[in-house]
């Protein structure tokens, strides 16, 4: 069993402009209906909050402080700073990076496999990044859409040259500099491209190392170098290298391994037609990618090498990051999405059982898009029918507390933070810009020991009894105070009454 060549398949099939309209129909009938909502994920809210922080001039982390590198911060305020605080503006960074990295995925496996298969692929990320995790806009998602660009970069020609293989380091950088762990990537490719270069033939440049490498180096150091001339370049560091090593150390990588494990039988339950079709072509994919490729096609091979490079540098980097989210794997299905192209390229070329083997891959590629527009354009259509319908308990509650306690009072959000967000105000502390960091040791104790902030943030912030506390129905903001030691129940009590309540969003007002 071989893949095909890229010579051969290249010429026939699907082209890449009727894929590329496709991949973004789909995306937009799987996404939009979100576009307007306000709570998927709390992680969003702290990256809005950081990008307005940006879009009002600052530098990331010299006013504010959230765990992630600066990229998504600068891209959510430069959005910010041209629409304004427009949620559908955020969403829209969501939906076009899944339509960039599925696109990607795409042009990268159609070199192997031909445009079909590789179209069913792209399809498959879309639906894995637009399900039960990946419809907001999480970190994850502007990553995946520099990082596939820089695969297809090593693998578009059938030899490596210098500009190639620079444009990959500088797009790798980028990713790194948007999810931290993709670092483990970065350094995966590098460690290739010197094999490669190594090998002395003419599939790769001698130099193509050395100028993935050096093109990497310019966004960091572009970035050290802003940070050093506003005299930052301590917060920069401490925001992307001190901070970052101690959150990773705080679980095994076998405790990650086991977290990700039950994570993923779990949420395999809840949404089994987008992930268990998935799994069985991915894993068939794995093993069908081992087998011998054509001698004379230099792309087929490089897309097996990449794509098992890139996957497993990806897994690496999950279990040495010290927690475990479902959120986090979707920096691994656009590599899945080209593995599970290779298991229905296989299936094509099966002699006796090539019909039957087709069909039954074919019905499970089609099984997660059908299951993501199956659920995603009702919610499209009822967007566009009745907008007036869409939940906006957070910014209801941020326009009474605005009616109530003027343009500058105090709140302190236990959760439902957006609420700051349209507020235009700032976290009570400089590193509760995602509320339960505060109660998180590897952050706040790391950040203390810097001189960002007190030992005692949480303690301080009760002390100074603020106007106004946001919280949640679900207990979600007192639980993480309780877990910090405080005893958040018996301090509301003393000092506030529950004075409105949207939806699940909890108003207190100090008596």
């Amino acid at each position: 069993m071989a893949l095909p060549s890229t010579s051969a398949e290249t010429s026939k099939g699907v082209s890449p402009l009727p894929a590329a309209l496709l991949i973004a129909a789909v995306v937009l009938l799987v996404r939009t209906g979100t576009f307007l909502t306000e709570h998927i994920d709390s992680d969003e809210w702290a990256y809005m909050l950081m990008g307005a922080d940006v879009a009002k001039g600052h530098l990331p982390f010299v006013h504010q402080f959230d765990l992630k590198p600066p990229m998504v911060f600068l891209l959510f305020g430069a959005v910010i700073a041209m629409f304004g605080k427009s949620l559908l503006a955020i969403r829209a960074i969501g939906a076009m990076s899944v339509f960039i990295a599925s696109f990607f995925v795409f042009l990268i496996a159609r070199r192997a496999v031909g445009g079909w298969p590789a179209l069913a692929g792209a399809l498959m990320t879309v639906a894995l990044c637009s399900g039960v995790i990946g419809l907001d806009t999480s970190s994850e998602l502007p990553a995946i859409a520099f990082l596939m660009p820089a695969v297809w970069l090593l693998i578009r020609n059938d030899a490596i040259g210098v500009r190639d293989a620079a444009g990959c380091g500088l797009l790798a950088s980028l990713a790194v500099l948007t999810r931290t762990n993709l670092a483990v990537v970065a350094l995966a490719f590098g460690l290739l491209l010197v094999v490669l270069s190594a090998q002395r033939s003419r599939r790769c440049t001698r130099l193509g190392w050395l100028a993935y490498g050096a093109a990497g180096l310019v966004p960091p150091a572009v970035l050290a170098t802003i940070y050093a001339l506003a005299g930052e370049f301590g917060t920069f560091r401490l925001a992307m290298i001190d901070v970052p090593l101690a959150y990773s150390g705080q679980l095994s990588a076998l405790e990650v391994l086991r977290l990700h494990a039950t994570q993923y039988y779990y949420t395999a339950q809840i949404a089994p037609f987008t992930y268990v079709p998935m799994t069985l072509l991915a894993a068939t994919g794995l093993v069908a990618s081992t087998r011998p490729v054509h001698r004379d096609s230099p792309g087929a091979a490089r897309v097996v090498l990449l794509a098992w490079t890139g996957l497993l540098a990806v897994g690496a980097s999950l279990l040495i990051g010290g927690a475990a989210y479902p959120h986090y794997w979707l920096q691994a299905m656009p590599f899945l999405g080209i593995f599970a192209t290779f298991a229905i390229a296989a299936a094509a070329r099966m002699k006796k059982m090539s019909a039957i083997a087709l069909s039954l891959a074919g019905a499970l590629a089609a099984v997660p898009p059908v299951t993501a527009l199956a659920m995603g354009i009702p919610r499209t259509l009822a967007l566009l029918r009745h907008p007036e319908s869409i939940d906006h308990s957070i910014r209801d509650a941020a326009d009474w507390i605005r009616e109530r306690g003027g343009a500058h009072v105090q709140v302190w959000a236990l959760h439902m933070h957006l609420v700051l967000y349209y507020l235009d105000a700032s976290p009570l502390s400089r590193a509760g810009v995602y509320p339960s960091n505060l109660a998180r040791k590897a952050i706040i104790g790391t950040l203390s020991r810097q001189g960002y902030v007190g030992t005692d943030e949480t303690g301080r912030i009760m002390a100074s009894i603020p106007r106004f506390v946001v919280t949640d129905r679900m207990e979600r903001g007192r639980k993480w105070v309780r877990e910090a030691g405080k005893d958040i129940d018996g301090w509301l009590a003393a000092h506030y009454q529950l004075a409105a309540r949207f939806g699940d969003v909890e108003i207190y007002e100090r008596i």
